[in-house]
């Protein structure tokens, strides 16, 4: 009888990392299909018991304005990205702000998960404004999902 238990809840843990290896590589496919239209950020908010949500920003680096955003969250591993078109369009510095992120009608923790995709495109492209200035150079955004030849 203990046996059968422990063998069950082994084929179940089994089958636990399974689907969420699955999930993962579904997810990572996604996002570098994303990351094909330029500078890309993922940022998670959220814990264990909460539930954790997973937002993908990209932004094009001169207008500094989100290309392209995607969320991910649910309780199952078969939840997928799923576009988040109130985001996408807004200028940079706009994530930023608590309070015009909450003007868009976002859950908290989505708004968190923004935020801190936005905060970390900003980093970047400081980062790449003071190579730009010491003599380095960067690659224009893509505008299209197709894969390079």
């Amino acid at each position: 009888m203990i046996e059968q238990v422990a063998l069950a809840a082994l084929v179940a843990w089994c089958l636990q990392l399974a689907l969420a290896y699955w999930q993962a590589r579904r997810f990572y496919r996604d996002v570098s299909r994303l990351r094909r239209l330029g500078p890309c950020a993922t940022a998670m908010a959220g814990g264990r018991y909460r539930g954790r949500t997973y937002v993908v920003l990209v932004a094009h680096p001169k207008r500094r304005t989100i290309l392209a955003a995607r969320q991910l969250s649910g309780f199952t591993v078969f939840a997928r990205l799923r576009p988040l078109p109130q985001v996408e369009g807004c200028p940079l510095d706009e994530l930023l702000v608590f309070e015009k992120l909450g003007a868009l009608g976002l859950k908290p923790r989505l708004v968190e998960a923004v935020r801190a995709a936005a905060g970390t495109l900003q980093e970047t492209f400081e980062r790449q404004t003071a190579e730009v200035a010491s003599g380095g150079s960067v690659l224009p955004p893509r505008t299209s999902l197709q894969p390079l030849a």
